[in-house]
């Protein structure tokens, strides 16, 4: 999983370079029609529409190449990493965090069980208790839309960094937030 600063450089990184691949592609077409494209800049004519058309599609095709590369969203590769997903910790929602394994925890249905403020399990995701080692637990920086692996096993993804818990994010909040 890759955390959001991971991911805006993946995104600026994939933009340049299909800026610069079209900007190359359009350049060695300038060159190969001798010189006589004048795209915008002295008048329009029919080799600076080639010229304009080639520096389109490289560009175009180099986007969608890099884009499956480095697997960014759109909206991230288009800004050339301005926009970028939201973390796992905006996303997350609050969980009771309990102190002690004692009856109260009994009666909750999701909840993070912590000895002497170290979280040692999760209560709530299977029959017994999940320790914190196996429960599903990403950090607050991860992007949220890397996070679909783990909502295959689990119906909650618990949101920590080290012992401080910043929430939970459950499956249904997930899929709305994809939109699906």
């Amino acid at each position: 999983m890759r955390t959001v600063r991971e991911l805006r450089l993946a995104g600026l990184i994939a933009y340049l370079a299909a800026l610069i691949a079209g900007i190359l592609g359009s350049g060695l077409v300038h060159l190969a029609l001798g010189r006589r494209g004048a795209f915008g800049w002295d008048g329009l004519n029919f080799f600076g529409l080639l010229e304009g058309i080639s520096f389109l599609l490289i560009f175009t095709i180099s986007l969608w190449v890099f884009k499956r590369a480095v697997r960014v969203t759109t909206t991230t590769l288009l800004s050339a990493g301005l926009f970028v997903p939201t973390s796992a910790k905006a996303l997350s929602r609050p969980i009771p965090v309990l102190d002690g394994l004692g009856t109260d925890s009994l009666e909750t249905q999701l909840a993070v069980i912590r000895e002497g403020g170290v979280p040692i399990g999760v209560i709530g995701l299977e029959d017994s208790l999940v320790p914190w080692e196996e429960a599903p637990v990403v950090g607050s920086d991860i992007a949220a839309n890397d996070l679909s692996v783990m909502f295959r096993k689990y119906p909650v993804v618990i949101v920590a960094d080290g012992n401080t818990i910043h929430g939970a994010i459950r499956r249904e909040a997930y899929f709305k937030y994809l939109g699906a």
